[in-house]
């Protein structure tokens, strides 16, 4: 089976996700070319290639140039794709520009009734909110079938964009497991990223956008250490649309200066191992998600979470066994369970242990391909 999937980013988190699939879909006798960014890691390949025609969009200050290199882009794969003799185009989508993503779903013409595209975000980023659904609705029903991580993301996506339930079907989100490239110990990531030695550390990682409540974790951290009054805050990520005075005054106001390390920044590839191994308890205090990689890497290096009860993360984070779900916005239900957690570090290890065993098998690369693959054969027989 030839397979095209595309991404269009290739930030970290994502060109993993492409790659970890594809090996996985070609251990299963497929070719899967990769059509993604420029920023995709050069000596990273898979037995179809990847098309690294996407610009970074990082990059790219100029929003105008941004539009232009990036619908230039889309074209040229468009026509590589019409051309390349695939069977099925999978489709890894996320709301960026919706004008031109459902222009991209139109013109692949005949491959429509090969198209498989995973909804990674079911609501839009804030960049794209005032886009209109009805654009979103349009790309998802010029899919065959359509891929959700989670079975309480299905009704969901198919309320919100008049989606027929019968075309959608759940695939788990793949692990991090294969790609421990830099595994370090607690001391020697503390070491690397000069965080405390021996104080009880919470980690929030990943991009930070308004939706992922930072700020409401740094007012949780003030009742958090009134019971461990050592915990340590690391925050890192790159920001996107957020206000860093958001965090910054209520460092301020709670006098927390001293108690958290608030790193604005892109954490490149190379440390992003050792800011988990840094950590003893991992927080997702998010206000809506569909899904998140970063309770992936977590489990992946087995540290147990704390998580709000949206989208699919809760549901994953209890079936995994891996740490504590609280209800989105209580602040006071979240500092209680990172607490607990950092006040028990056995029972946070055994939470990461069974998280480590979940990231293993329940969403090993191996069984995500299986779960894909069977999709694939659907579409070729409609």
């Amino acid at each position: 089976m030839k397979i095209a999937l595309i991404e269009t980013h290739a930030v970290p988190g994502m060109w993993k996700y492409d790659l970890g699939l594809a090996r996985a879909l070609e251990d299963l006798g497929g070719r899967v070319t990769i059509y993604s960014a420029a920023c995709f890691p050069e000596p990273e390949e898979t037995k179809g290639g990847v098309w690294r025609g996407f610009p970074d969009l990082r990059t790219q200050p100029n929003l105008a140039i941004k539009g232009l290199r990036y619908t230039i882009a889309t074209l040229r794969m468009l026509a590589a794709i019409r051309s390349g003799g695939y069977d099925v185009v999978h489709w890894q989508h996320f709301n960026v520009f919706p004008p031109l993503e459902t222009l991209t779903a139109q013109l692949l013409g005949p491959l429509r009734r090969h198209l498989v595209t995973t909804v990674h975000d079911i609501d839009s980023w804030d960049a794209v909110k005032g886009s209109s659904p009805k654009l979103l609705r349009r790309t998802y029903q010029a899919a065959a079938r359509l891929i959700v991580h989670h079975r309480a993301n299905l009704p969901q996506l198919a309320e919100r964009f008049a989606v027929a339930p019968d075309r959608i079907r759940v695939v788990p989100h793949g692990s991090y497991d294969v790609f421990r490239t830099h595994p370090l110990d607690r001391a020697a990531a503390r070491r690397l990223l000069g965080v405390p030695a021996e104080a009880p550390v919470v980690l929030f990682f990943g991009e930070i956008r308004r939706e992922k409540n930072l700020d409401g974790l740094v007012r949780a951290m003030a009742s958090v250490r009134q019971r461990v009054p050592d915990a340590h805050l690391l925050a890192a990520g790159k920001l996107r649309h957020f206000d860093p005075e958001l965090v910054t005054r209520e460092l301020d106001r709670l006098d927390l200066r001293e108690a958290v390390d608030f790193r604005p920044v892109f954490v490149d590839d190379a440390h992003v191992d050792a800011y988990f191994a840094a950590a003893d308890v991992v927080a997702l205090p998010y206000r809506d998600i569909t899904q998140s990689g970063v309770v992936f890497q977590a489990m992946t290096a087995g540290r147990p979470v704390v998580a709000t009860d949206t989208g699919a993360l809760g549901h994953t984070v209890r079936e995994a066994g891996s740490g504590l779900v609280v209800p989105v916005d209580d602040e006071a239900a979240l500092a209680t369970a990172l607490a607990d957690l950092l006040a028990d570090p056995d029972r946070a290890r055994e939470f990461g242990d069974r998280g480590r065993h979940a990231a293993a098998t329940t969403f090993s690369w191996e069984r995500c391909a299986r779960d894909t693959w069977a999709v694939y054969e659907e579409v070729l027989q409609t």
